[in-house]
């Protein structure tokens, strides 16, 4: 016969029993491993799965609803419990408690947040949490669909309409670029293209993608750059100016080993350093020219393809 009882609810108590004379439960709900609220709101893009509290946007590593609550109460709720590694969570979501939308979205549901103390696995404890799910579509996403939005201009140049195919070829190999980036990041893409009489005008999505792109073509082109950036508005979560950036790209039409006419003489293209041009005239006489020159409106340029 029992000698011990519980001092709350009056639970014959055994002789393991050591939690200050109370059962398990009762000690517990005195005494909880942790607190959580009754109920939690959270915004989540139904186009990415990106997920955000107030305004800043977080990338999930899973598309999965559930996967995604799980993200967001490990950050929001349970960030100090986890940090001191004490206790092992456990989550269940109550499907009886599912709520849909007309769209057939998980509007809420009641998650089920079970606590085990690592150091004494008989101190189980559990709460449920009403979770609420709002959908929207984050600045990302919603940037995508007006097609409209970008931070930087590239212009893609050549000094006549007869080496537009140096633009073609160079528009050709950063649209797949950018398509591999937007794969991996889908804040990098390409807003628009807009013709120009000389070439082409890429509206980009960020700052980034510009550097990122006259980066790729540093290798395989030669160019004058001409860069310039205008003031637009402010980051409020990072505290700092937002400036557009415009970058014009005067590609050089010719490559090492080609032959031109320049002004009705023939040359030869010795070489291409970073800012000059060594040529070869007809009498083998060594001719050095900046890339500048390349672009004066009163000069005539052709390309010799079949020189050699």
């Amino acid at each position: 016969m029992p000698h011990r009882f519980c001092a709350v609810c009056g639970k014959a108590l055994d002789n393991k029993s050591t939690h200050y004379n109370m059962c398990m439960n009762c000690y517990l709900n005195e005494n909880p491993l942790f607190e959580l609220p009754d109920s939690f709101s959270i915004k989540i893009c139904n186009e990415c799965g990106k997920y955000s509290k107030k305004e800043e946007w977080v990338e999930c590593q899973s598309d999965d609803v559930f996967s995604i609550i799980e993200e967001v109460v490990k950050r929001f709720l349970l960030k100090n419990y986890l940090k001191s590694n004490l206790i092992d969570f456990v989550f269940i979501h109550d499907d009886q408690t599912l709520i849909y939308s007309s769209s057939g979205l998980i509007k809420s549901f009641t998650l089920i947040v079970r606590g085990k103390l690592i150091e004494n696995v008989k101190l189980v404890y559990e709460q449920r949490v009403n979770i609420n799910i709002n959908y929207e579509l984050c600045k990302n996403c919603s940037n995508l669909k007006s097609g409209i939005y970008f931070l930087s201009i590239i212009q893609l140049r050549v000094s006549n309409e007869i080496f537009f195919d140096v633009i073609a070829d160079a528009l050709s190999k950063i649209q797949m670029y950018v398509e591999s980036l937007f794969f991996e990041d889908n804040r990098q893409y390409i807003s628009k293209l807009e013709d120009q009489k000389y070439g082409v005008d890429l509206y980009l999505s960020t700052n980034e993608l510009m550097k990122k792109i006259i980066s790729f073509l540093k290798p395989n082109y030669h160019f004058i750059l001409k860069r310039s950036q205008k003031l637009v508005g402010r980051d409020s979560q990072k505290g700092r100016n937002l400036y557009r950036l415009k970058t014009l790209v005067k590609f050089l039409p010719f490559k090492k080993s080609d032959w031109i006419l320049l002004n009705e003489e023939k040359y030869f293209i010795e070489n291409i350093t970073k800012k000059m041009v060594v040529l070869r005239d007809k009498n083998d006489l060594k001719i050095v020219k900046d890339y500048n020159q390349f672009f004066d409106e009163k000069i005539s340029l052709y390309i010799l393809r079949d020189e050699g």
